[in-house]
């Protein structure tokens, strides 16, 4: 059992909140658990797991924790809860995860299997916030639907898929896009531009801001107005353009890569000015 961060809360205040984040997941639970399986069938399947990743983000997860009283000591004066999360060994490849679930009956029937079901009560994470803990506590990423999905998410994949996820609009479909600093966009830029002079099927590209919905803060996109096969986009052009400014990102930053055919990328193409602009000359 793993020590998850301190919460100055009342035990109460702790289900109320449970309670409410659960009001939202139904649907996006029957959403994610049909991405995930159709991406374990094919995990070779670009658009599969693009769908997947899209899914994984919007998803909120059920991990079991132990609740216990914070000690009161000379660094630490107030009384409040002690919210120890759940680890499990996986047998098929031997690391340490954190068992997340996307229901309470699923995790409820696990914990009732191994016979925890009275000592440990479900927290409901986001994928991002359950990351951040499997690191903290240094174990190899969070085992979803474990005894039924049983899928892996380790640290290095999440690394990965944080890179090159699509933009998701949500129902509402409202954001809002905006120039970012100059320190340390201009660097981006210019990283950028080594890359896409070698990419023939792009002709013009914004780096921006996008403030998407239900998110509070602005991260970066990267539009770009591509020719090619939309089939081949992700793996000859997002991947190298996340690839190629990872460097250059902010600390804990993502960026997200999309097209002038998306609803984003539309928006960018009207209302801001591309910094980059290929060139048509002899060998253009």
């Amino acid at each position: 059992m793993q020590e998850a961060e301190v919460y100055e809360k009342e035990a109460d205040k702790v289900v109320t909140k449970t309670e409410e984040r659960t009001q939202v997941i139904p649907l996006k639970k029957v959403r994610f658990e049909k991405a995930l399986s159709e991406f374990m069938v094919k995990p070779l399947d670009s658009s599969l797991e693009l769908k997947f990743v899209s899914a994984l983000y919007t998803m909120l997860f059920y991990v079991p924790v132990q609740v216990g009283e914070q000690v009161i000591s000379a660094k630490n004066r107030k009384p409040g809860l002690k919210l120890d999360i759940a680890t499990m060994t996986y047998l098929a490849d031997g690391s340490e995860y954190v068992p997340v679930f996307s229901s309470p009956e699923r995790m409820e029937s696990f914990l009732r299997g191994m016979g925890k079901n009275t000592e440990l009560r479900p927290m409901v994470l986001s994928a991002q916030e359950l990351m951040f803990q499997a690191r903290r506590v240094n174990v190899a990423g969070i085992l979803v639907n474990p005894g039924e999905h049983n899928f892996p998410l380790t640290n290095e994949y999440w690394s990965y898929v944080k890179q090159i996820r699509p933009i998701d609009l949500g129902d509402g479909r409202s954001f809002k896009l905006k120039i970012m600093p100059r320190d340390p966009a201009a660097r981006i830029e210019n990283k950028l531009k080594n890359v896409l002079k070698r990419m023939r099927s792009v002709k013009r590209a914004w780096l921006l801001g996008v403030k998407l919905p239900e998110h509070e803060d602005y991260e970066y996109v990267v539009i770009v107005d591509y020719t090619g096969d939309k089939k081949k986009f992700e793996e000859s052009v997002a991947r190298k353009l996340a690839i190629g400014i990872r460097s250059q990102l902010p600390y804990r930053s993502d960026v997200l890569i999309g097209t002038t055919n998306d609803l984003v990328g539309r928006s960018a193409d009207k209302n801001f000015t591309p910094f980059y602009e290929r060139r048509i000359g002899l060998f253009g």
